[in-house]
């Protein structure tokens, strides 16, 4: 019976540390800008730029894209992204970073992580992981209540 038991334990435990995470640093709010501009990441599929511009949009603030490879602008700041997508009966954001700079230095940074597992919370709505990307990388949002929203199936 105890043996069972802990089988089952072990299963919950190591189900519920394969569920999908965020990570974050965010903007201080002295970096913090109503303007905006992000670095195009063209190997990432297009949902993600258009997120972000939604979140923009959805905030107030003035967002402008430059093309990929383009460094980051001394005194502004700037978003470079980056997103793996993975398959399993159908896509899912495997992994993303979206990284703030001003300055010339790194002021935020925020990532999410999917494992490919037997965990169905891998599976979510894309758009809304996105814009939380964005509201936890400007302290709109903390990283547990990003991981509760996801848990209850919010996003």
């Amino acid at each position: 019976m105890y043996k069972k038991l802990g089988i089952l334990s072990l299963s919950v435990l190591l189900a519920a540390c394969a569920a999908p995470k965020y990570t974050a640093e965010a903007i201080s709010e002295g970096d913090q800008s109503q303007e905006i501009t992000i670095v195009e990441d063209n190997a990432t599929r297009e949902i993600f730029l258009d997120s972000m511009q939604e979140w923009c949009l959805d905030t107030a603030h003035k967002c402008s894209v430059v093309r990929d490879g383009t460094p980051p602008k001394e005194s502004e700041l700037t978003l470079i992204y980056v997103s793996r997508w993975s398959w399993d009966f159908k896509t899912f954001i495997a992994d993303a970073k979206v990284k703030a700079y001003k300055n010339s230095k790194k002021v935020g940074e925020v990532e999410f992580k999917a494992l490919n597992n037997q965990n169905s919370t891998k599976w979510g709505n894309d758009n809304k992981r996105i814009m939380a990307m964005m509201d936890l990388l400007f302290g709109r949002l903390t990283v547990s209540e990003a991981q509760s929203k996801m848990k209850s199936g919010e996003m």
